[in-house]
């Protein structure tokens, strides 16, 4: 019996924020293949997330010079607008304006306040992760392409926003949706090679 990707779905549930979103293994939009998104935001009005699992070759100084004593390593968040700067931290409301996403998870906020709270000990760089870009969805778009079949959907485990282990992540985190899915953590990069 032969199994379709297109058959296997979690049981339907919407997006949340602090959830993911989990790239079917043979999505064509190389923006996104593979990838798990942190959703940052959903409403209505649309969504915002960011790539967890994309390391670019570049570093936040390289991109803003002087910004920041600290200089983090920067990941791909998404296609739009790539020339902005993003970040989620674990430090919560310590950083002014600081936007909670769920379970100690929270985006963005005064970045100036990063440099003091490291040197004072509160925090450390490891509970800050930067982004390029952002990963954004116009009113309904990510249902619809949730629909299709581009994205599944889990609205666990937070735990795993900061794995250092990203060439794992999206097995790791595909694993995590359940036996139905295991199998698919382990698929072969190009169909045809089935």
């Amino acid at each position: 019996m032969t199994v379709s990707i297109r058959n296997i779905q979690p049981k339907f549930q919407p997006p949340q924020r602090g959830g993911f979103l989990i790239s079917e293994p043979y999505l064509n939009d190389y923006h996104f293949r593979r990838t798990v998104v942190l959703v940052s935001d959903h409403s209505d009005a649309g969504a915002v997330g960011f790539v967890l699992n994309r390391l670019i070759d570049l570093q936040t100084d390289d991109v803003i010079p002087g910004l920041m004593k600290y200089n983090f390593p920067l990941f791909f968040g998404g296609p739009v607008e790539p020339n902005t700067l993003h970040f989620i931290h674990k430090v919560g409301e310590l950083i002014t304006g600081a936007h909670h996403i769920a379970n100690g998870i929270y985006w963005g906020g005064d970045i100036e306040m990063i440099d003091d709270l490291i040197d004072k000990k509160i925090a450390s760089k490891d509970e800050f992760r930067f982004f390029s870009g952002y990963s954004g969805w116009a009113a309904g778009q990510l249902e619809e392409e949730i629909e299709q079949k581009a994205w599944w959907v889990s609205n666990g485990n937070v735990k795993r926003v900061f794995d250092d282990d990203l060439e794992n992540m999206w097995r790791v985190i595909v694993k995590d949706l359940g036996r139905n899915f295991s199998h698919m953590a382990d698929a072969p990069e190009d169909r045809s090679w089935n």
